[in-house]
């Protein structure tokens, strides 16, 4: 399995030394690393070139819908921009727009059916 990136390369390269015995552990990482993982995966990771490889590899964000703290900072970013959405959405007239969608047109008539107001021009 070759390396995804140049940083991931260059540490099996520190880990393969190790397993070879041309180097002491560096971290504790390196020292488990070369402990835990077979020489010929080591190696496939190590002897992956550099060329077209990242320097190191972008990770997404994964949201923890369980996660307290996560959640309600989303609600409050939502809760901080919902007005300037709304103004990039409708312009700065926005509340007009509202009431103007409320207001009654020419001959139009509502009434109240089932808890609902219907206007005679739907």
């Amino acid at each position: 399995m070759p390396a995804v990136s140049q940083k991931q390369q260059k540490f099996f390269g520190i880990v393969r030394a190790i397993q070879k015995g041309e180097m002491a552990p560096t971290t504790p990482e390196t020292a488990k690393a070369a402990a835990d993982m077979k020489k010929k995966d080591v190696k496939d990771f190590a002897s992956t070139k550099h060329k077209g490889l990242p320097e190191k590899k972008k990770v997404q964000e994964k949201i923890d819908y369980a996660d307290t703290k996560q959640m309600k900072k989303f609600a409050d970013e939502k809760k901080k921009f919902t007005k300037t959405d709304q103004r990039m959405k409708f312009g700065k007239f926005y509340y007009k727009a509202k009431q103007a969608k409320d207001r009654l047109r020419p001959g139009e008539v509502k009434k109240l059916v089932d808890g609902k107001w219907v206007s005679n021009k739907d």
